[in-house]
């Protein structure tokens, strides 16, 4: 099975049209000029921003300020958890590894005996299925359990799919893809990421007895064959080895990095990982060197510059006696020097997870049965050493996460991380003409802040207003200041120009023609004063035609033209007495750039006048000698000479006109 490709036949109808990958992520630039998409299109990544965990705890971040919430009252979950919610940030199911909930927190009735082993380190995880907004799915890990030295039982990797068309919209287990066999054995590492494309994900995992990671590509055409990586140290061993098999896996929020923990070995390993092809090389090895505890759990910063880890006592279920210890390790000089942000006696500090508020959130607890109703908190993650500010909010030590009564225990979400892949600031209104508004994703400890928006201009709001004088792409730097030290971030943001709409202002149209009006092509959205919402609208009658269209950043333009239906108007008589009406028999013509050609004749035959002038007519007299009052025949052909002028082709008209005297 792991070598074999897994196709789904997926039905076409969608219960949530807004959850797309394809919404969330593009390659990155780097830290220092980071090219983050954003566009007047409102803001659709909230996939992550709904957290359940632990003892009925909860976290939600969708109104932009994180708060505890105690909605959830049906999962009790020792480790890892995890949750997916649509891009908008409405919840649509969550899992313990073991039995899955639906959005009403009931659960599934045939997802109730997954594989995932609620003791172990990363039991599941949900992951998208590209392509068909109801499809997802969950992978599992379990514990190797050993029955002698050597010998063991697992289950490995294995994966369920949850269809939200099942139970009208509320979705179960599809019973065909129930527990998939992927990979025996593993480790109990589990972690997801968007693929370099922003369409597709990777799931990694790490195989036991092996020095092999082990990726999987998930595209919309299923689950693809691993790519397999031998790189760093082997995590195996025998049954006293066992907790080499424990210890998180976490890929960085901008996909270009991996970090791994094996425990009983006491190391945390960094990787660089190409999320193109899924190749994990470069290790980096660092072995924790403080007496009595492993490291357990690891986390990137936004910017994916310094990697964080928990160091603890594991085992046990008395109040640990040694300290529980935060390091912070700064990517760019490698694992060589960690700095000691902070040690917590009395208290295991396990899970660690980024937040789409900038901020990472840690577990803690004393022990299984002695819980804490609170997380601890790293601030400013993005800061180096201490002025990270670990539990220091506006210079308030001990300022953790309440989670109002409810406890967190060694859990927390495991998330596909490019879901909280966030910016030092966001902004929107980038089209040409607007107002831009910017706002700073993390606005914890800062005292001042100065923008310069890369046009000369500047600002020292906390959410400042402006305006680019003319499309074109700015770099955005944002310094912070606090506590007498500043800290920068810059982005390149781009000011889109308007969508150009090619409309003429007038179309003449001859009667009985038609003309295509094109609002331009590769639109997002058109909407034209007919009603019609494709690119190109027929006209066929006097009036104006407006159209709205809206580009791919959202950006909105409008357009009107106007169409004039006109003909030639030949009288059927005249009366030419010299009284000054009607004197003159001519083609009336409101557009006179034309090849014109008229000629009259009498009832014998014979031609009595020709004129090759529109703006000429007869007088009514032949040689000089007025025509008696009769009918005549006429023919006119006209071809017109210009190309304004929307036209069937050559126009030939015939008929009599009478003499009245």
């Amino acid at each position: 099975m792991p070598n074999s490709r897994i196709n789904h036949n997926r039905a076409a109808a969608s219960l949530c049209l807004f959850l797309s990958a394809t919404l969330f992520l593009s390659v990155l630039a780097a830290h220092s000029q980071e090219a983050w998409p954003r566009t007047n299109c409102p803001r659709s990544m909230k996939q992550a921003e709904l957290w359940y965990f632990g003892e009925k705890a909860g976290v939600d971040f969708r109104t932009g300020t994180a708060f505890a919430v105690t909605d959830q009252n049906v999962m009790n979950a020792l480790k890892a958890t995890s949750v997916i919610c649509d891009s908008l940030g409405n919840l649509l199911f969550f899992t313990d590894g073991r039995r899955v909930w639906d959005r009403t927190f009931n659960l599934m009735p045939n997802a109730t005996g997954l594989e995932g082993d609620l003791g172990s380190t990363q039991p599941c995880i949900i992951v998208p299925l590209p392509g068909d907004s109801s499809i997802f799915y969950i992978f599992t890990t379990d514990i190797i359990i050993f029955r002698d030295l050597v010998n063991y039982t697992t289950q490995g990797l294995t994966y369920t799919m949850i269809d939200l068309k099942l139970r009208n919209g509320l979705g179960d287990a599809s019973p065909v893809y129930l527990n998939v066999p992927l990979l025996t054995p593993v480790c109990q590492k589990l972690t997801g990421v968007a693929h370099a494309n922003g369409k597709d994900f990777w799931v990694i995992t790490h195989e036991w007895n092996s020095d092999k990671f082990y990726s999987y590509r998930i595209s919309n055409a299923g689950i693809a064959s691993p790519v397999i990586s031998a790189a760093g140290t082997l995590n195996g061993g025998d049954s006293k080895s066992a907790n080499n098999a424990v210890g998180y896996l976490k890929a960085s929020p901008d996909g270009r990095r991996l970090a791994s923990v094996i425990s009983h070995s006491k190391i945390v390993e960094v990787f660089d990982f190409d999320n193109v092809t899924g190749e994990i090389t470069n290790p980096q090895t660092y072995t924790a060197a403080i007496q009595g505890v492993n490291p357990y759990g690891v986390e990137f910063s936004p910017d994916s510059r310094f990697l964080y880890a928990t160091v603890l006592e594991t085992g046990g279920v008395e109040t640990p006696s040694r300290p529980s210890f935060l390091l912070q390790f700064d990517l760019a000089a490698g694992l060589s020097a960690p700095v000691i942000i902070d040690s917590l006696p009395g208290i295991r500090m396990a899970a660690i997870q980024l937040g789409p508020d900038g901020r990472i959130y840690l577990s803690r607890t004393k022990n299984h049965q002695s819980k804490k109703d609170s997380l601890e908190v790293i601030y400013n993650p993005t800061r180096p050493g201490r002025e990270c500010n670990f539990n220091l909010l506006n210079n308030l030590p001990g300022s953790g996460f309440p989670l109002s009564g409810r406890k967190s225990v060694y859990s927390l979400p495991n998330l596909v991380q490019s879901y909280v892949h966030v910016p030092a600031f966001r902004w929107d209104s980038v089209c040409q003409g607007d107002v831009t508004r910017f706002r700073i994703t993390n606005s914890a400890n800062i005292d001042s802040v100065l923008w310069d928006f890369g046009d000369g201009t500047t600002s020292t709001s906390i959410q400042p207003l402006h305006r680019y004088a003319a499309p074109g792409s700015f770099k955005v730097r944002l310094t912070e200041r606090f506590n007498g030290k500043s800290y920068t971030d810059s982005l390149l943001v781009t000011n889109y120009p308007l969508p150009v709409i090619a409309l003429p202002d007038t179309v003449m149209l001859y009667t009985g023609s038609s003309v295509n009006l094109h609002a331009g092509g590769g639109y997002e959205h058109y909407l034209w004063s007919t009603g019609s919402g494709d690119s190109v609208v027929v006209a066929s009658h006097s009036g104006n035609y407006s159209v709205h269209v809206i580009d791919s950043h959202c950006c909105a333009n409008d357009d009107t033209t106007y169409v004039k239906v006109f003909e030639f108007f030949v009288p059927n008589a005249f009366s030419p007495n010299g009284d000054g009406l009607n004197d003159v028999f001519r083609v009336f013509a409101q557009y006179t750039n034309v090849a014109f050609r008229m000629v009259v004749y009498d009832r014998w035959g014979q031609e009595v006048f020709s004129s090759d002038d529109i703006s000429k007519g007869w007088d009514g007299r032949v040689n000089g000698r007025e025509c008696p009052p009769e009918s005549y025949v006429w023919v006119v052909n006209i071809s017109f000479l210009g190309q304004d002028i929307i036209t069937t082709g050559d126009i030939v008209k015939k008929g009599t006109v009478t003499i009245i005297r």
